[in-house]
């Protein structure tokens, strides 16, 4: 049934046995922990691409987008809108994912899924701030496009960017 998961209340010993006791549980975790962290040694590193101009937006892309991704950034820096890219390879995160972020103020996580995945995992596992992250979600079942990928950031930008109110009047 659905929910037996959550309420089963039972773990494996380190001999795979089940137990209810709430110690070998928490060795099991501290252990997974353990090779999380070995793990972000060990996969692929992201590919970091730093556009022509300074900038303070960044934009992260993975897998099946990489194509269009990178035909939209020629088009966006024929447009003048330079972005730093980087293109997660693997998971769990590699540290320097994280730093990308940190050294942004905003950063586009180009995804084609309806859910925002990537974004949510790099929100949990960075204990980023939400608001730094902006989805650019394509989900409507054809590959994503360049020309989608374009759209979607230089929209996402003239809002960004726009000045406040108070500020633009004289």
């Amino acid at each position: 049934t659905r929910g037996a998961f959550f309420t089963r209340g039972t773990t494996k010993d380190e001999w795979a046995r089940y137990t209810e006791e709430g110690r070998p549980y928490v060795e099991n975790m501290q252990r997974l922990l353990r090779k999380i962290e070995t793990a972000k040694r060990l996969v692929p590193a992201p590919l970091r691409r730093d556009a022509k101009e300074p900038t303070k937006f960044g934009v992260i892309y993975f897998g099946s987008t990489a194509l269009a991704m990178e035909e939209a950034l020629e088009a966006l820096e024929a447009r003048s809108i330079h972005l730093d890219t980087l293109r997660i390879r693997a998971f769990p995160f590699h540290d320097e994912v994280l730093d990308f972020i940190a050294s942004h103020e905003r950063v586009f996580v180009v995804e084609q899924n309806r859910d925002s995945q990537m974004r949510s995992l790099l929100t949990i596992e960075g204990e980023i701030d939400p608001a730094r992250l902006v989805p650019i979600l394509h989900y409507d079942g054809t590959p994503i496009t360049a020309r989608f990928i374009v759209k979607a950031i230089a929209d996402m930008l003239a809002v960004v960017t726009l000045a406040p109110l108070k500020k633009a009047l004289p």
